[in-house]
Protein backbone atom coordinates (compact mmCIF):
# COMPACT_ATOMS: atom_id res chain seq x y z
CA UNK A 1 0.00 0.00 0.00
CA UNK A 2 1.16 3.31 -0.89
CA UNK A 3 1.79 6.44 1.87
CA UNK A 4 -1.08 8.59 1.88
CA UNK A 5 0.56 11.91 0.02
CA UNK A 6 1.97 9.57 -2.39
CA UNK A 7 -0.81 8.16 -4.27
CA UNK A 8 -1.46 9.19 -7.14
CA UNK A 9 -4.66 11.08 -8.60
CA UNK A 10 -5.46 11.13 -4.92
CA UNK A 11 -5.65 14.76 -2.94
CA UNK A 12 -6.88 15.08 0.48
CA UNK A 13 -8.54 18.05 0.99
CA UNK A 14 -12.03 18.88 2.88
CA UNK A 15 -14.00 20.95 3.70
CA UNK A 16 -14.67 22.74 7.10
CA UNK A 17 -17.53 21.16 7.60
CA UNK A 18 -15.79 17.44 7.01
CA UNK A 19 -12.86 18.60 9.34
CA UNK A 20 -15.20 19.33 11.92
CA UNK A 21 -16.88 15.76 10.81
CA UNK A 22 -13.63 14.09 11.37
CA UNK A 23 -12.97 15.66 14.68
CA UNK A 24 -16.31 14.24 15.96
CA UNK A 25 -15.23 11.22 15.30
CA UNK A 26 -12.35 11.24 16.82
CA UNK A 27 -13.44 12.67 20.04
CA UNK A 28 -16.24 9.94 19.96
CA UNK A 29 -13.86 7.18 19.31
CA UNK A 30 -15.17 6.24 16.25
CA UNK A 31 -13.46 5.23 13.16
CA UNK A 32 -12.37 8.42 11.00
CA UNK A 33 -12.08 6.84 7.81
CA UNK A 34 -9.36 9.52 6.75
CA UNK A 35 -7.38 7.44 4.66
CA UNK A 36 -3.99 7.82 7.02
CA UNK A 37 -4.04 11.80 6.33
CA UNK A 38 -4.47 13.59 9.66
CA UNK A 39 -2.20 12.89 12.40
CA UNK A 40 -3.51 12.87 15.99
CA UNK A 41 -2.31 13.50 19.23
CA UNK A 42 0.13 15.48 18.29
CA UNK A 43 1.24 18.61 20.84
CA UNK A 44 0.78 22.12 17.73
CA UNK A 45 0.71 24.40 21.10
CA UNK A 46 3.97 22.93 22.81
CA UNK A 47 7.73 23.69 22.36
CA UNK A 48 8.45 22.41 18.87
CA UNK A 49 8.23 25.19 15.64
CA UNK A 50 5.53 25.46 13.37
CA UNK A 51 8.18 23.35 10.55
CA UNK A 52 8.89 20.83 12.71
CA UNK A 53 5.38 20.08 13.47
CA UNK A 54 4.68 19.96 10.08
CA UNK A 55 7.17 17.53 8.88
CA UNK A 56 5.96 15.37 11.30
CA UNK A 57 2.56 15.65 9.42
CA UNK A 58 1.27 13.47 6.27
CA UNK A 59 1.43 15.64 2.47
CA UNK A 60 -2.01 15.69 1.27
CA UNK A 61 -1.40 15.34 -2.31
CA UNK A 62 -1.65 17.40 -5.40
CA UNK A 63 0.81 19.15 -6.87
CA UNK A 64 3.80 20.57 -4.19
CA UNK A 65 2.81 24.00 -5.89
CA UNK A 66 -0.34 24.18 -5.47
CA UNK A 67 -0.80 26.34 -2.84
CA UNK A 68 -4.38 24.55 -1.58
CA UNK A 69 -2.78 21.09 -0.93
CA UNK A 70 -0.23 21.78 0.95
CA UNK A 71 -1.80 21.38 3.98
CA UNK A 72 -1.29 18.95 7.01
CA UNK A 73 -3.81 17.68 9.16
CA UNK A 74 -3.44 17.34 13.04
CA UNK A 75 -5.78 16.48 15.83
CA UNK A 76 -4.54 18.31 19.26
CA UNK A 77 -5.46 19.25 22.67
CA UNK A 78 -6.47 22.60 22.78
CA UNK A 79 -3.87 25.26 24.27
CA UNK A 80 -5.57 26.96 27.23
CA UNK A 81 -3.21 29.52 27.03
CA UNK A 82 -3.99 33.28 25.90
CA UNK A 83 -2.31 33.37 22.67
CA UNK A 84 -2.09 29.52 22.00
CA UNK A 85 2.06 30.00 22.44
CA UNK A 86 3.75 31.45 18.92
CA UNK A 87 0.26 31.67 17.28
CA UNK A 88 -1.22 34.35 16.75
CA UNK A 89 -4.86 34.55 15.82
CA UNK A 90 -5.66 36.62 12.32
CA UNK A 91 -9.21 38.19 12.44
CA UNK A 92 -12.55 36.30 14.01
CA UNK A 93 -13.25 33.33 15.14
CA UNK A 94 -15.99 32.00 12.35
CA UNK A 95 -18.51 29.79 13.34
CA UNK A 96 -19.71 26.70 10.65
CA UNK A 97 -23.24 25.97 9.83
CA UNK A 98 -24.69 23.00 8.81
CA UNK A 99 -27.67 22.17 8.06
CA UNK A 100 -29.63 18.64 9.54
CA UNK A 101 -32.31 17.56 8.10
CA UNK A 102 -35.26 19.35 6.37
CA UNK A 103 -34.61 21.82 9.30
CA UNK A 104 -35.00 25.37 7.74
CA UNK A 105 -32.11 26.86 9.99
CA UNK A 106 -28.79 25.83 10.03
CA UNK A 107 -26.83 24.94 13.28
CA UNK A 108 -23.37 25.82 14.43
CA UNK A 109 -21.47 22.26 14.96
CA UNK A 110 -18.38 24.50 15.28
CA UNK A 111 -15.87 27.29 14.57
CA UNK A 112 -13.43 27.93 12.29
CA UNK A 113 -9.87 30.40 13.83
CA UNK A 114 -7.11 31.45 11.52
CA UNK A 115 -3.70 31.78 13.13
CA UNK A 116 -0.41 32.52 11.32
CA UNK A 117 2.86 32.43 13.08
CA UNK A 118 5.69 34.54 11.33
CA UNK A 119 9.37 33.69 11.90
CA UNK A 120 12.62 34.49 9.95
CA UNK A 121 12.41 30.81 8.43
CA UNK A 122 8.66 31.29 7.10
CA UNK A 123 5.53 32.32 7.93
CA UNK A 124 3.37 29.42 8.62
CA UNK A 125 -0.85 29.60 8.54
CA UNK A 126 -3.17 27.50 10.67
CA UNK A 127 -7.03 27.10 10.55
CA UNK A 128 -8.09 26.03 14.06
CA UNK A 129 -11.10 23.80 14.21
CA UNK A 130 -13.53 23.43 17.10
CA UNK A 131 -16.52 21.42 17.58
CA UNK A 132 -19.59 23.25 19.09
CA UNK A 133 -19.46 23.01 23.15
CA UNK A 134 -23.07 20.87 22.32
CA UNK A 135 -21.21 18.17 21.32
CA UNK A 136 -18.89 18.14 24.86
CA UNK A 137 -21.57 16.80 27.02
CA UNK A 138 -22.10 13.63 25.06
CA UNK A 139 -18.39 12.36 25.24
CA UNK A 140 -15.67 11.69 28.12
CA UNK A 141 -13.98 14.42 29.95
CA UNK A 142 -10.71 13.55 28.45
CA UNK A 143 -11.64 13.79 24.69
CA UNK A 144 -13.46 17.50 24.76
CA UNK A 145 -10.84 19.37 24.47
CA UNK A 146 -9.40 18.68 21.48
CA UNK A 147 -9.55 20.61 18.03
CA UNK A 148 -8.14 19.94 14.92
CA UNK A 149 -5.34 22.20 13.05
CA UNK A 150 -4.37 22.42 9.28
CA UNK A 151 -1.60 23.53 8.99
CA UNK A 152 0.63 25.25 5.73
CA UNK A 153 3.97 27.26 4.85
CA UNK A 154 2.88 30.16 3.18
CA UNK A 155 5.43 31.57 1.15
CA UNK A 156 6.29 35.49 1.29
CA UNK A 157 8.62 38.26 0.22
CA UNK A 158 9.01 40.72 2.97
CA UNK A 159 8.56 39.20 6.91
CA UNK A 160 8.75 41.35 9.44
CA UNK A 161 7.09 40.80 13.29
CA UNK A 162 5.70 43.81 13.70
CA UNK A 163 3.25 43.43 10.29
CA UNK A 164 1.58 40.92 8.25
CA UNK A 165 3.45 40.11 5.51
CA UNK A 166 3.31 40.74 1.59
CA UNK A 167 2.35 37.09 -0.34
CA UNK A 168 4.40 36.10 -3.16
CA UNK A 169 2.25 36.62 -6.42
CA UNK A 170 4.69 34.54 -8.95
Amino acid sequence: MEPPGERLGYIFHPSAKERLQFLLRFVAKSAMNDEGFITTNLDVYGEEEPWEIYSQGVASGGLEDDDNYRYRYFITKKNKGENNGSWKQQGEEMPIFFKIGNVSTPHVIGTKKKMHHVHEFGHWIMKQYQLSPVFHSRFDEDRKDYVLCAMKREYIDECSFDETPTTRTS
